[in-house]
């Protein structure tokens, strides 16, 4: 059964945004490539339906045709709003940034920076996916083969974060503050949270290299210390 709820109560950014969204994604934990979603919506004063589908509910409830009507990558996260199915993660932040009148940057040359940076965590996280959750036709992870998630952290993981942390570094936007325009947050920053967060949670050995990407832990430390997302991570609305 499909898990459903009622987030947060209808305030000026509902007004902003056309309504209160229903969110559909998988109840796992509050990690995965549509959880920063939720995240963003907790960030932003959101009030949201969220709707949690397990693994099993969505794979064996609906069938490719069906999923196909409601995104043709036949994928999740979708949320419904005003009458429109909005699709894919980052075109969904992208979306509600823009709505939202923040959360982006205010000139092209502030927007180009921050979707560099988000670009650069998607494929850290695309990497991640693939190595932690390796799937073929034989289903999840079939031949119980560890080796590529140890390649992803002794190398994949290093790589995208020291990318991360030295486009950040050397950029005159990201100088004035802890985020990626500088005093101003941005979704880029909660997509690089997000990741963060769930390699984590997933043991990707991030540990040891807080002390070399100094500018990624400054970030995602000041994300964690942001008062609405302090407050979610403390409430029972944060699965882990």
């Amino acid at each position: 059964m499909v898990k459903e709820r009622q987030i947060g109560t209808p305030g000026p950014a509902n007004k902003a945004i056309g309504g209160v969204p229903d969110f559909w994604y998988y109840d796992f934990f509050s990690r995965g490539r549509g959880e920063v979603i939720r995240l963003f919506f907790e960030e932003a004063g959101i009030a949201f339906i969220d709707h949690r589908w397990s693994f099993d509910e969505r794979n064996k409830g609906m069938d490719d045709t069906e999923r196909a009507k409601i995104n043709p990558a036949g994928s999740v996260p979708y949320l419904e709003l005003g009458g429109k199915v909005l699709a894919q993660s980052y075109p969904i932040l992208r979306y509600l940034s823009a709505k939202l009148g923040e959360y982006d940057g205010k000139t092209l040359d502030e927007k180009y920076f921050v979707d560099v940076v988000c670009d650069l965590a998607i494929d850290w996280r695309t990497k991640f996916v693939d190595s932690a959750f390796v799937t073929d036709a034989n289903g999840l992870n079939a031949n119980d083969d560890a080796n590529p998630f140890k390649r992803h952290k002794s190398y994949t993981l290093q790589r995208f974060v020291k990318a991360i942390d030295r486009t950040l570094a050397g950029s005159e936007y990201a100088s004035a503050g802890p985020f990626v325009l500088g005093d101003r947050l941005t979704y880029a920053d909660l997509v690089v949270f997000q990741i963060y967060h769930d390699e984590r949670e997933i043991g990707g050995g991030l540990d040891q290299l807080d002390a070399e990407a100094p500018r990624v832990k400054k970030l995602v430390d000041a994300v964690a210390n942001r008062p609405r997302i302090k407050e979610y991570f403390a409430s029972d609305r944060y699965y882990n």
